[in-house]
C-alpha cells in the first residue's frame, strides 16, 4: 500500500475559499465566476484577508471579519494595506502579466486594471463566432491583435459602461458582503430584516433594514457592534437611524402596507410636476463655459453662432480609462447645435463644441472640464492631460 498524500491549501488559496463562501451568500443566485462583479467582491474580500494573514501573521481562517470590514471602508484604504503590507504589489501594477507568477499579485493586477467598455463583446466559454478567425487573418498582414473582450469576457451589470477598475466600482459591496456576514456572526440583524421599534421617538412604528451602522475603533484597526440600522419605518418619510437597542426582530414578515394618506402611499415627490424648461442654446452655452477651465478655447465667433441656434443635442462619445500609477479617466462629450433646419445634410447647419471630462478617482465629483472645437483637438488634451488615446 501507498500512503495517501495530500496537498495543504496556500494561504492565497484559503483567502479565496473564504472570501467565495462570503459571496456565494450575498450574491443572487450565488457565486458566479463569470461574472465581472462577483469576482471582483470575492477577490477584494481575498486580498483583505491575505494582507492581514501577513501583518499580523495570523492564519488566514483565524483572520477576524471586524478588521476586515475596518479595512474595507474605501478602496484607498484597501490600497494601503495591501501595498503597505506586500511591497510587490505596488510594482505588479507596472509588471507585465507573463512575468507574474505569484496569484495574488496578478489578482492586486486585476483589481486594479481599467477596461475599455467599447471593446467587442465575446462571452466567455462561448466559441467566438465564424468572422471572428476572419478579423484576426485580415489584422494579421498588420500585425495588430484584436481588441481583448470587454471585462475579460465576462458579464456584467454594475456601472457597465465604467472603464474604471474593480477595486473603485465594487469596495463598497465587498464592504456589504462582509457586514452581513459579521452581522450574522454578532447575532444582528441583516438588511431588509423586518423590525419594530419599542423605544425612542419612532417607538410603536414597523419598518425594514436598510443598512448597518457599525462603531469603527480606528486604534485598533476594527469594527463593533452592530451600533445601530437605518430603518425604513412605515409611517415616516424616507429612511431613520435608530440605535440597536431600540430595535426588536420584526414578526409581519410582509411588505409594509401604508396607511392612506402617508407620503409613502403616494408617488415620489415631483413626480407629475411639469418639466422645467429646456435652456436655450444661449444659456447651455454659458453653461458649458462657466463649468470649464479653458473657457477661451471657444472663439467668439463660434459663441455668436451658438447663441443663435435653434436646438442643442449633446452625446456621450467615449471613455476610457488609465490605471494607477497614473490613474485617470477621461470623457469625450460632443454638444452639436442645429443652426439651420436642414443640419443633417449640411455640416454648416450645425456648430460643434467638444468638451472633455477627466478624474483621478471614479468618487470625483468636480471633474476637470476643458472645450474644444474639433474631436481631434478634444482627443489632443486628453493625450497631453492623462496619457490617454482617445
Amino acid at each position: 500500500m501507498t500512503a495517501e498524500t495530500t496537498t495543504a491549501p496556500s494561504a492565497w488559496e484559503t483567502a479565496v475559499s473564504r472570501a467565495t463562501v462570503v459571496a456565494n451568500r450575498e450574491r443572487p443566485g450565488g457565486m458566479n465566476e463569470d461574472c465581472w462583479e462577483d469576482v471582483a467582491i470575492r477577490d477584494i474580500i481575498a486580498m483583505v484577508l491575505y494582507a492581514l494573514h501577513v501583518r499580523h501573521e495570523t492564519p488566514v481562517a483565524e483572520v477576524p471579519w471586524s478588521k476586515v470590514l475596518w479595512w474595507l471602508w474605501d478602496d484607498e484604504q484597501v490600497i494601503t494595506l495591501v501595498e503597505d503590507t506586500l511591497p510587490a504589489a505596488g510594482r505588479a501594477l507596472t509588471t507585465p502579466d507573463d512575468k507574474l507568477s505569484d496569484p495574488p499579485l496578478g489578482r492586486w493586477r486585476w483589481l486594479n486594471r481599467t477596461w475599455d467598455p467599447d471593446a467587442p463583446i465575446r462571452r466567455r466559454n462561448v466559441p467566438p463566432p465564424p468572422w471572428e478567425a476572419l478579423m484576426q487573418r485580415g489584422r494579421d498582414t498588420t500585425g495588430e491583435p484584436l481588441p481583448e473582450p470587454r471585462w475579460e469576457g465576462m458579464s456584467r451589470g454594475i456601472a457597465g459602461a465604467l472603464p474604471d477598475p474593480a477595486l473603485e466600482v465594487c469596495t463598497h459591496w465587498a464592504a456589504a458582503a462582509v457586514s452581513a456576514t459579521f452581522s450574522a456572526e454578532q447575532g444582528g440583524l441583516a438588511v431588509h430584516d423586518r423590525v419594530r421599534v419599542h423605544g425612542g421617538s419612532f417607538a410603536g412604528q414597523g419598518g425594514y433594514v436598510r443598512d448597518i451602522g457599525w462603531s469603527f475603533d480606528d486604534e485598533n484597526q476594527q469594527v463593533t457592534g452592530p451600533e445601530g440600522y437605518v430603518v425604513d419605518l412605515d409611517d415616516t418619510e424616507g429612511t431613520e437611524r435608530i440605535d440597536a437597542e431600540l430595535l426588536q426582530p420584526g414578526t409581519d414578515l410582509r411588505w409594509a402596507h401604508r396607511p392612506a394618506g402617508t407620503l409613502k402611499a403616494g408617488p415620489p415627490p415631483g413626480l407629475n410636476a411639469a418639466l422645467p424648461p429646456v435652456p436655450s442654446c444661449a444659456e447651455d452655452l454659458e453653461r458649458l463655459l462657466a463649468g470649464a477651465s479653458n473657457p477661451e478655447a471657444v472663439p467668439e465667433d463660434l459663441r455668436s453662432s451658438i447663441r443663435g441656434a435653434r436646438r442643442h443635442h449633446h452625446l456621450d462619445m467615449r471613455r476610457l480609462a488609465a490605471p494607477r500609477p497614473h490613474r485617470a479617466t477621461a470623457q469625450l462629450l460632443l454638444h452639436w447645435y442645429e443652426l439651420t433646419d436642414r443640419y443633417a445634410d449640411d455640416p454648416a447647419g450645425r456648430a460643434e463644441v467638444w468638451e472633455l471630462l477627466t478624474t483621478e478617482h471614479l468618487r470625483d465629483e468636480q471633474p476637470v472640464r476643458r472645450l474644444a472645437t474639433s474631436e481631434s483637438e478634444a482627443k489632443a488634451l486628453a493625450k497631453q492631460h492623462t496619457g490617454i488615446l482617445l
